[in-house]
């Protein structure tokens, strides 16, 4: 191909240089004092801002606050991170990165940067390098990648075109992302809005003057507390049940197809999220009956965020759920089943979820546990099925939201496929 040339990672420009990225990049990890769950290392009000895999977002930014704050006698064992500094998650979700819009002290379980060999473009930097782990993802086929060393790193090949394509190149991804990020923004709001909404119509109704005393404050004369497991249909033996035990499902037990596992991380809030799929064989399945799931049943997930749950998709006949899965198969005769799953989300119940949970590190809620929480409900099903149906408005909205931002991610994929590998200059203007 005229004006091409050919390398170990396929046909590049000519004008372009091949790096590994060792020599484009100088780099360290984060630190953080040992053993982690000592409270004399935080300090969440008047603390550090700390940055951990968590607080990295997935479009390429630093959440807006992290998750902790450490004290000023860890911050003196860890490692600073200046405003500008671009960080990289290496171990749990990795590959993913930002460019630190704020001071922060960063953790062990990030790289930091700290300055560049070549003439490079920062933000052109940081799409390249996410590419290459989006790439090393497709080659694992799907499975998770845990973690990477800083020699497989230092040996990534890096192409570079000239600095100021870099720049070109870097805008036009950036616009992508600012329009995705806008769109985040709306979805957040939408969110938020909703949150409001939910706590108000689901402890005070719509038109009720008459109200009592509950343990969970006032609620409407005629609404009863019910418990999580008396919302079960008792017809179904397992109506409300917990996932297999660990030793019952393990990775040996795992195929390429058949029965799909739902996984804590397909247990979204609020939603199912279609990531990482794993399938077990019809056979075990059967062998684990009890932990079966069904279309339309409620997930919800003992592990943090505890007491989260979605609605299981109409995609399969079943599904087996994962250890720390609980099942919960609603009695439709006396429930509308849209008003129990919004009611799970709503933070009355959420609270109670948490109140009830343990563990410092990561949160966990048990079975039993789980079961005597309770949710306010009418007793009329017709009123449910209106209280739910405003709330899936809002639903609705986000799901349109969040359709728009998966076409923008698809238009930035395919940006990123060209344009960093050379196949498209950027001569002429895009449009995006």
């Amino acid at each position: 191909m005229e004006g091409y040339v050919k390398t170990d990672i396929g046909l590049i420009p000519q004008d372009w240089n091949l790096y590994k990225l060792g020599e484009v990049a100088t780099f360290r990890r984060g630190s953080f004092p040992q053993p982690y769950g000592l409270d004399k290392w935080y300090d969440d009000n008047n603390g550090y801002p700390f940055v951990q895999v968590y607080d990295v977002g997935d479009n390429l930014t630093l959440k807006a606050t992290t998750k902790r704050k450490i004290s000023e006698e860890a911050a003196e064992k860890s490692v600073l991170a200046k405003k500008g500094t671009l960080l990289l998650t290496i171990q749990g979700s990795i590959g993913r990165m930002a460019i630190a819009h704020y001071d922060t002290y960063v953790d062990r379980t990030l790289l930091l940067f700290n300055s560049f060999k070549v003439p490079i473009d920062k933000n052109f930097f940081m799409f390249t390098v996410f590419r290459l782990f989006e790439l090393e993802k497709q080659r694992a086929h799907g499975s998770t990648i845990k973690t990477i060393t800083k020699a497989q790193l230092t040996n990534f090949q890096i192409p570079l075109p000239p600095y100021p394509e870099q720049q070109k190149i870097a805008d036009i991804l950036g616009t992508v992302d600012k329009k995705i990020q806008v769109i985040d923004e709306q979805i957040l709001k939408t969110e938020k809005l909703k949150k409001g909404v939910m706590q108000r119509l689901l402890t005070e109704g719509i038109g009720h003057t008459e109200f009592k005393d509950s343990p969970l404050g006032k609620i409407p004369k005629s609404w009863q507390l019910i418990s999580l497991y008396d919302l079960r249909n008792k017809k179904d033996k397992y109506g409300f049940t917990g996932g297999p035990f660990g030793s019952d499902l393990k990775s040996e037990h795992y195929t390429l197809d058949g029965v799909k596992v739902i996984q804590l991380q397909n247990i979204g809030e609020g939603k199912f999220i279609e990531k990482g799929i794993i399938y077990t064989s019809e056979e075990k399945a059967d062998e684990l009956k009890s932990c079966n799931i069904y279309p339309n049943d409620i997930i919800l997930a003992k592990m943090a965020p505890v007491a989260r749950c979605c609605i299981v998709p109409s995609l399969d006949e079943r599904y087996v759920m994962c250890s720390d899965g609980i099942r919960l198969s609603v009695d439709r005769e006396r429930f509308d089943n849209d008003f129990i799953f919004q009611a799970l989300n709503c933070p009355y119940f959420r609270n109670q979820a948490e109140s009830k949970s343990t563990g410092t590190t990561r949160a966990r809620i048990g079975l039993n546990d789980l079961k005597k929480t309770v949710l306010i409900v009418p007793p009329d099903i017709s009123e449910q099925k209106k209280l739910a149906q405003i709330l899936k408005t809002f639903d609705e909205k986000i799901n349109v939201l969040d359709g728009k931002k998966m076409e923008y991610h698809k238009l930035k994929n395919g940006l990123m496929q060209t344009l960093l590998t050379g196949k498209i200059r950027v001569n002429n203007p895009i449009e995006v």
